[in-house]
């Protein structure tokens, strides 16, 4: 369970596009790097973080997401070219 859930959620925050895409650009290029990030982030996690640890911080993200502000972008100014 916990490697099943541990890579659930390495496997979202690590997608090229979610937090950073290296190299920028995109492409195959990016999918092998952020493979080999995942690869060294999970074994890490697996052997220096506990499974509680884990869970923790699952729970604050989605917590913070679920109760925190608005995750949709502040309203602009439009830009239909009306007057100011």
């Amino acid at each position: 369970m916990y490697d099943l859930f541990t890579s659930s959620i390495l496997f979202f925050v690590l997608v090229p596009g979610v937090l950073v895409t290296l190299p920028p650009g995109g492409g195959f290029t990016a999918a092998v790097v952020h493979a080999i990030v995942f690869y060294v982030v999970q074994r890490w996690v697996a052997e220096y973080v506990p499974w509680w640890g884990i869970l923790l911080v699952a729970l604050v993200v989605v917590a913070l997401k679920v109760f925190g502000g608005s995750s949709s972008p502040a309203p602009t100014a439009s830009i239909s070219g009306g007057r100011r």
